[in-house]
């Protein structure tokens, strides 16, 4: 909303009003041997922080595209002469509001290179209507917020409004290079998070903090732990510790059990389709680079081939090693990537099983999700053909790890995890799945075994179980008012990333339409894509996206109830 100056008003309460939520903003931006360019608007201290203000002047002077511009302000140091002062913290902009307001605060830019900008009307102002975040609440607000909220919901307040909001009053379009709202999490923030005994005594903030801008490489072999609900609640640095190695003997005895749980005949089979996979899988990665006895695609083969044995029911199946590949190069430790990899396919393991139920209604959210948002896009696929999403099996099954560049795919992974609610084991996170059920007639060896599967054997049961009515009832005929399930249910537990692949069909659709691309076309369209998707871009779509599911009442009102009543059972009332 613009906002006159101020010129002739009148003084007293309502001007003493004014100074405090309201700072005026004048910024010479310096560019090489060009002439200074000129902005000025308003914000509100209260609500603005330094990856805001870092925004607004990305979006005044068309910076998206720079990697390196600094910001200072005109204030005094030490009563001497005024002079710039790099702006670099939270607590030099305090200081700037607090300090170079009057008559306005003065920013300098200084960036490398010339690009057209356009103009920000004059004293445009970012109220706190626009701009909410959890950190900017006071204390007790924010806990009654946390308590009253579910999980998904709550990231409304640390981030999601923040994204929706502005964008609507900047109009922002994300560039190549723009940065996260926050940094990756560092070992000294993590630790804040930590009591003097090593106990993780904030989990929902510590993932909400990871959903803003990820985790430190260095810092992921630690972090991703809690975030695959490896540790039961409560435990100390030590106990941590202690557990982990106990744990590791027990995957070591499992391993050397292989041939004690499986037949000779079954094993060899299991052995054979996980080595075919793992020597195909992110091998370009310098972790799994080299020759064919890399100690590291050892690991990885000996790991699932545990997996398999000591969970007959799933056993393996194409695309299992995707799953296990990036947490194996983040542990470095076979023992610790097979416990993570255990609480992993607690929640993913419906993804494999051979009925294709889980699948099929992941597929189903996401028709359902795209015809909300997007009916015309919609429409199209429909005309095409192309309205069963099948080009995504991939996204869906994998959650999406294959379609960015690995360091990239680490980064969404942990973000996409940080989304759900904490789910630590009771006890401690199993290693053994159920026994297979007995059976009446011979057992299934070879080529008929279900000892492992492939995504086109899942395709078959995934292609009957959509076809069914049951699923049909999840989505409404054309031009009936389509409603969502709530987040709990939404993608199986996972909705997120329903919205990651959401993001990434939306910024393609101008492409696909314009092209008039068929089904088939489609798909090697977004096969050429592979590991090829800018993470910033679909990250950014898809958490604004989130944000106005989780605030609008789709899902709450009469309507959502009523499609979460047509919801399937969780995965856990799943039997193969």
């Amino acid at each position: 909303m613009a906002a006159s100056p101020g010129n002739g008003a009148a003084p007293g309460a309502a001007e003493d009003e004014e100074q405090r939520e309201v700072v005026r903003v004048r910024v010479k931006k310096f560019e090489g041997f060009l002439q200074p360019d000129f902005r000025t608007f308003a914000v509100d201290p209260q609500i603005t922080s330094l990856d805001v203000l870092q925004h607004i002047l990305m979006r005044a002077f068309d910076l998206s595209g720079k990697k390196h511009f600094g910001i200072s302000y005109l204030g005094r140091e030490k009563l001497g002469p005024e002079v710039y002062i790099p702006l670099t913290s939270e607590g030099d902009l305090s200081t700037a509001f607090t300090s170079a307001s009057q008559p306005y605060l003065q920013l300098r830019v200084d960036v490398t290179s010339l690009e057209d900008s356009p103009l920000l009307e004059d004293w445009d102002i970012i109220s706190p209507k626009d701009v909410l975040g959890t950190d900017l609440l006071p204390v007790e607000k924010r806990s009654l917020t946390a308590v009253a909220l579910p999980f998904t919901q709550s990231i409304i307040s640390q981030v999601g409004r923040t994204l929706s909001k502005v964008q609507q009053v900047l109009s922002w379009s994300y560039g190549e290079d723009l940065k996260p709202f926050k940094p990756p999490l560092s070992d000294a923030e993590f630790h804040t998070y930590l009591n003097r005994e090593g106990q993780l005594c904030r989990p929902e903030e510590l993932r909400l903090r990871i959903y803003h801008g990820g985790v430190e490489p260095s810092l992921r072999k630690v972090v991703w732990r809690y975030l695959l609900n490896v540790y039961p609640d409560g435990l100390t640095g030590q106990e941590r510790m202690d557990y982990m190695k106990w744990k590791t003997l027990e995957y070591n005895q499992l391993k050397s059990e292989w041939h004690q749980r499986a037949s000779a005949e079954d094993l060899e089979f299991i052995r054979s389709n996980v080595l075919k996979d793992v020597l195909r899988t992110d091998r370009a990665h310098p972790y799994y680079a080299g020759p064919e006895d890399n100690p590291h695609l050892i690991a990885l083969h000996d790991l699932l081939t545990t997996y398999a044995v000591t969970h007959p029911q799933i056993s393996y199946c194409q695309g299992m090693s995707d799953i296990a590949s990036p947490i194996l190069a983040v542990m470095d430790n076979e023992g610790h990537a097979f416990i993570c990899f255990c609480g992993i396919m607690k929640r993913l393991e419906a993804n494999f099983r051979v009925d294709g139920e889980a699948m099929s209604i992941k597929f189903s959210h996401l028709k359902l999700l795209l015809q909300y948002s997007d009916p015309e896009f919609y429409s199209y696929l429909l005309s095409t053909g192309a309205d069963d999403l099948f080009f995504c099996y991939r996204w869906l099954l994998l959650e999406l790890k294959r379609e960015f560049a690995f360091e990239d795919a680490l980064r969404m992974l942990e973000v996409t995890w940080s989304s759900l609610p904490p789910d630590p084991p009771e006890k401690e996170v199993e290693l053994v799945g159920v026994p297979a059920p007995a059976r009446d007639e011979p057992k299934q060896t070879g080529e008929e075994s279900s000892s492992t599967r492939t995504p086109s054997d899942q395709g078959g049961s995934l292609g009957k179980s959509l076809s069914s009515p049951y699923s049909s009832s999840l989505l409404p005929p054309a031009g009936a008012t389509v409603s969502l399930p709530p987040p709990q249910e939404f993608g199986r537990g996972n909705p997120f990333m329903l919205f990651l692949c959401l993001a990434i069909l939306l910024e393609h659709r101008d492409h696909i339409m314009k092209r008039s691309m068929d089904y088939n076309e489609l798909a090697m369209h977004f096969d050429r894509l592979v590991r090829r998707h800018h993470l910033g871009k679909v990250l950014h779509r898809a958490k604004t996206l989130f944000a106005d599911y989780l605030q609008s009442e789709v899902w709450d009102s009469e309507e959502g109830d009523e499609a979460a009543a047509d919801s399937p059972p969780p995965a856990t009332a799943t039997t193969s």
